[in-house]
């Protein structure tokens, strides 16, 4: 029954998105409130991305991401599986975010 329910939830979220995913491996940090955790960015997309390694985030939390100590990106979970989450940027990434360019050269 988990996986079924996973298989529906992770259907429905992609039929919601709105920017195109591209695959990544990034080390980074989540920060929740005064709390900080190691975690590798998985995907990432204008909208949003996918995290791993995130214990204890729910929906509804919201977070910073911290890619380097001068880049950080506000954002809200959206969902939560074991040590996955997926987050919705505040603020949209641009086309042009070297974010986004780095992963699309991988």
């Amino acid at each position: 029954m988990y996986t079924t329910s996973t298989v529906w939830h992770t259907q429905s979220v992609r039929k919601r998105r709105t920017f195109e995913r591209c695959n990544s491996w990034v080390h980074a940090h989540v920060h929740l409130g005064n709390r900080r955790q190691s975690i590798v960015v998985r995907d990432v997309s204008q909208g949003g991305m996918k995290i791993e390694y995130a214990y204890g985030l729910t929906p509804g939390d919201k977070v910073t991401i911290e890619l380097s100590p001068s880049r950080t990106l506000e954002a809200t979970v959206d969902w939560s599986v074991a040590t996955y989450c997926g987050v919705e940027f505040d603020c949209p990434l641009a086309e042009d975010d070297p974010l986004l360019n780095s992963c699309k050269a991988n």
